[in-house]
């Protein structure tokens, strides 16, 4: 079990558990209710913008965003760049999208980066569109017959933010009462948003703040415009984050099976098979309010219950041992085994087809 403290009870509950005989390990996460905006940790590398894109090292959001460039730029037939908004700060949320021009395409939305600290999350979307684009050509036919929506961050101004101020940022940069304590993106979606009063979520200084109202923040607002108001027929949504290991599905606000519960298993499954067969991670797969933890806004759960997009996943990648801080060396086989769950899922959906003609949610 994961605990976050406030750093001036360490000695009071570093005495309670030693008098119970309670083996536990200091990890130096954030504390769960930080004042903002005081840093916690602060980055140790300096990130050049110069730099190109791999999959040895994290990147900036500049080195990322040229990265998205320079694939338009050599595949001018599959990709395209857009800016489907802007952030709190008025940076650009860059959006990619691969596809065969094919008008029998349906859809498949990937973002990752909308926790700011959770940087495998943005590698990961990254290196999935980056093999895509350069590998197009000996794609199985279940890829390349649907079209490719990538946003590798959701939350531009955080992700900058941990590379330059507060390595364990969380949340974006909204400003309370002329104060930057941000929102938690994945408590600002609008289906269950405000569902439980719940002192945290009304908090701005607390990491889960959900904002003033559903979709407040320019960058939920965003996600929501290209989905419903695109008329993109989404048929997988998948969002990455970070650390526990787990690919989950709705709801996460109920232990009350969804109405499609089977096949999102089913999915899932197939999904953790082909991490495990990568390179021998396992992954729990599951409910997410019975395998994480409760939680109302979340992006999985508005894109099943109010974007009625059929196979809605939550992707937690690695590492349970690292948390946030992930080693280096671990970047290309998270990215690896994250490629062939996703694949996996592809062609699993496409054996789906029936269930499209006939399911609540056919679109």
């Amino acid at each position: 079990m994961d605990v976050s403290i406030p750093g001036e009870r360490i000695t009071n509950i570093d005495k309670l558990l030693r008098d119970r005989d309670i083996n536990y390990q200091v990890t130096g996460e954030q504390s769960k209710k930080v004042r903002c905006p005081t840093p916690v940790l602060r980055p140790t590398n300096v990130f050049s913008s110069n730099r190109a894109m791999d999959w040895k090292d994290f990147h900036s959001l500049t080195v990322i965003y040229n990265a998205m460039e320079t694939l338009e730029a050599k595949y001018p037939s599959i990709c395209t760049v857009s800016n489907i908004g802007k952030s709190v700060e008025g940076r650009d949320i860059k959006m990619l999208r691969i596809t065969n021009s094919d008008t029998r395409n349906k859809a498949v939305w990937l973002d990752g980066g909308i926790h700011a600290r959770e940087w495998i999350a943005v590698s990961v979307v990254a290196y999935i569109a980056h093999q895509f684009a350069t590998n197009y050509s000996a794609l199985p036919e279940y890829v390349t017959n649907k079209d490719w929506y990538f946003v590798p961050v959701v939350n531009p101004d955080g992700y900058h933010y941990t590379h330059t101020s507060d390595r364990l940022w969380r949340k974006n940069r909204a400003r309370v009462e002329n104060t930057p304590c941000g929102v938690d993106l994945n408590r600002n979606f609008g289906y269950g948003w405000g569902k439980t009063k719940n002192d945290a979520y009304e908090d701005p200084n607390h990491i889960n703040y959900q904002g003033s109202e559903a979709f407040s923040e320019p960058e939920t607002k965003a996600i929501r415009e290209v989905i419903l108001n695109s008329n993109i027929r989404f048929k997988i949504f998948l969002t990455f984050h970070a650390y526990s290991e787990v690919i989950s599905f709705p709801w996460c606000n109920s232990t009350e099976p969804c109405p499609d519960y089977v096949d999102l298993l089913e999915g899932a499954t197939v999904m953790a098979k082909a991490v495990y067969d990568t390179h021998k991670r396992v992954y729990k797969v599951g409910n997410f309010r019975n395998i994480m933890y409760y939680a109302t806004g979340t992006s999985i759960d508005w894109s099943y219950g109010s974007a009625k997009i059929p196979f809605s996943y939550l992707f937690e990648l690695r590492s349970k041992h690292h948390k946030f801080l992930l080693s280096k060396e671990e970047i290309l086989p998270c990215c690896e085994e994250a490629l062939s769950g996703v694949k996996a899922l592809a062609k699993f959906v496409e054996q789906k087809k029936q269930y499209f003609s006939h399911s609540r949610l056919k679109m």
